[in-house]
């Protein structure tokens, strides 16, 4: 039998705080290790210049810095606790001037024009004020031909109940396949990749901007 749903824990998905977000960015490092190996399959080559938007703590972009060590890595999210979780798990690379972190969210991006060579996120379109807007953003500071990644466990169309019902009460944006696909072309990206792994539940879309 499933535990019943802790949405005091669960809320902190949004924004992580206090002791409950620790416990949050924690178990999120921890659980979106696998989803995050399958959306990076979805991508050949990252390039120099990366950002990871909603970076929660920093799991992500340390598997990043192992695969790419000449890489200029980038992280942002709302939250100040992810950002300091971030910060600390990735120390090392920290300090040698090989990532950065910045507090703050994807509606305006503290980055100049095509800076970045690919944007990816791990489970925080969900969360986004404008989903539309803030996809146009992140084109914004591509380069032309650069790369956006989004991978996503709570599709619409196919969940569980159980997720369902955390939808529902945190108010996310759950799209289905087809859904995210039309959002990425609206948002002026060609789409190159939509898969849906229906075994695992797991969405992965990738929007490339025209040169």
């Amino acid at each position: 039998m499933e535990k019943p749903i802790d949405f005091d824990l669960i809320r902190n998905a949004r924004f992580p705080e206090g002791a409950l977000g620790t416990q949050m960015i924690e178990g999120m490092n921890r659980s979106h290790a696998r989803l995050t190996e399958w959306g990076f399959s979805h991508i050949s080559e990252f390039g120099q210049t990366v950002l990871d938007v909603g970076c929660g703590g920093g799991a992500a972009l340390k598997k990043l810095a192992e695969r790419f060590p000449n890489a200029q890595l980038f992280g942002c999210d709302v939250s100040p606790l992810a950002i300091q979780s971030a910060e600390e798990l990735n120390a090392e690379n920290v300090s040698a001037g090989k990532m950065s972190f910045h507090c703050g969210g994807v509606s305006e991006l503290p980055f100049p024009n095509g800076f970045f060579d690919s944007v990816f996120s791990v489970e925080s379109l969900y969360f986004w004020p404008d989903p539309e807007k803030d996809l146009a953003e992140i084109l914004r500071v591509l380069k032309p031909g650069g790369r956006f990644m989004t991978v996503l466990e709570m599709v619409g169309g196919s969940m569980s109940e159980r997720h369902a019902e955390i939808a529902r009460r945190l108010e996310m944006f759950c799209p289905a396949p087809e859904e995210l696909r039309e959002l990425l072309t609206r948002s002026g990206f060609s789409v190159t990749a939509l898969t849906h792994d229906t075994q695992n539940g797991w969405l992965c879309g990738v929007g490339k901007k025209r040169a």
